[in-house]
């Protein structure tokens, strides 16, 4: 049944280079040697320099796969996906600047993220590893790996801020995040309150040791 919702939802959405078109991947390649100093005057006061941002709310962005942020950081400055600061960062970023920030954010150690609520877990897990069936939930591996490690087209999910995960599916409930072709939408759409906040607590509590980009 969690094969036959996967590939129903896939169909549905178009969920095939849904993230990141193939011709970006040749894109990403950038120095993170050349992103450290990028970064260091562009991003860091939001996400810190190793990428694990202290500030609530505030997605990390270490290990993240760097297909994933390209697209994204683009997505901001070109307004596929908005936030008032983010744009106003990402727009002073050329095409050739972005590879090595992506680059450089890829590199750092992933860190385990905050559970705030133990409680959820079990629940989380759950629904993460299986979805559900009966309101057509696919489960969250089945784009974003088992430990959250996600790939090139899907994000890694490992350790994510428990505030970050739940304001990302709220955007994409109400239709504010639209940049992934309708996958999330749909997703998050389908997903009860209390699914969202226990999947966003199991999120918090994984743990990938390889963050070597594929």
């Amino acid at each position: 049944m969690r094969l036959v919702v996967i590939q129903s939802l896939v169909v549905l959405t178009g969920c095939v280079g849904i993230l990141c078109a193939p011709s970006l991947f040749a894109q990403t390649k950038g120095d993170p040697e050349i992103g450290a100093g990028i970064a260091a005057r562009v991003c860091v006061a939001c996400h810190a320099r190793d990428g694990t941002s202290p500030m609530p709310n505030t997605p990390r962005l270490a290990g993240q796969h760097a297909a994933y942020l390209v697209k994204q950081m683009k997505d901001y400055r070109e307004g596929r996906r908005t936030s008032e600061v983010m744009g106003n960062f990402i727009g002073g970023l050329t095409d050739e600047e972005i590879p090595h920030v992506a680059a450089y954010y890829a590199a750092q150690e992933v860190i385990p993220g905050v559970v705030t609520d133990p409680s959820l877990l079990e629940f989380g897990r759950r629904v993460y590893d299986d979805g559900n069936p009966g309101s057509g939930i696919p489960a969250c591996s089945g784009c974003h790996g088992d430990e959250g490690e996600g790939t090139r087209r899907f994000p890694r999910l490992t350790g994510q801020d428990v505030g970050y995960t739940l304001e990302q599916m709220r955007r994409y409930a109400a239709g504010e995040r639209t940049n992934d072709r309708g996958l999330m939408q749909t997703v998050a759409d389908r997903m009860s309150e209390a699914e969202t906040l226990a999947v966003a607590q199991y999120i918090a509590s994984l743990m990938v040791l390889d963050t070597e980009e594929e």
